[in-house]
């Protein structure tokens, strides 16, 4: 029976002041037959490799497009992914500018690059899923502003929450 190899591939920490290091941190090493440091964030099919990588955990369940179990719920990989992809997007045009700021707010308050991409996407998945159930329409604006006062239910850096 052969074994599993483990990962040979890593990803830096994001630099404090550099927005594109924030959207995807630079990767190194091979994933998947591919060189991470040569995938480009900017192009969206690199990009859901790059965050891919980031959550090779997770690769089995992508791959099959299961859904798993989580703290007792439904968790949908791809989805994962995607909102990542969502977070890394507007990082990357820097829109709204309201991600960057607070991309640079919760990194100064200690959150590690993936809390902070899950604790953003939490409130577009609360815009997405007003959308989808309630029929709301998105606020930018709304949006934006609840950016810039996030939550008081956010968790402390130490305890931010699972991979």
């Amino acid at each position: 029976m052969a074994s599993e190899e483990a990962p040979t591939f890593w990803f830096d920490d994001p630099v404090a002041d550099d927005r594109q290091s924030w959207a995807m941190p630079a990767g190194h090493g091979g994933y998947r037959g591919l060189e991470v440091e040569l995938l480009d964030p900017g192009d969206e099919d690199e990009l859901i490799l790059l965050l891919d990588a980031q959550h090779a955990e997770l690769a089995d369940a992508v791959d099959s497009g299961q859904a798993m179990i989580v703290e007792g719920e439904p968790f949908s990989p791809r989805l994962h992914l995607v909102m990542h992809q969502i977070v890394a997007n507007q990082l990357l045009v820097d829109e709204p500018p309201e991600t960057w700021q607070t991309v640079r707010r919760l990194a100064g308050r200690g959150y590690d690059w993936h809390n902070v991409m899950h604790l953003i996407a939490r409130l577009i998945s609360d815009d997405v899923y007003g959308a989808v159930k309630e029929r709301r329409e998105i606020d930018p604006a709304d949006y934006a502003r609840r950016l810039q006062r996030p939550p008081a239910d956010w968790p402390p850096p130490q305890a931010a929450g699972p991979r």
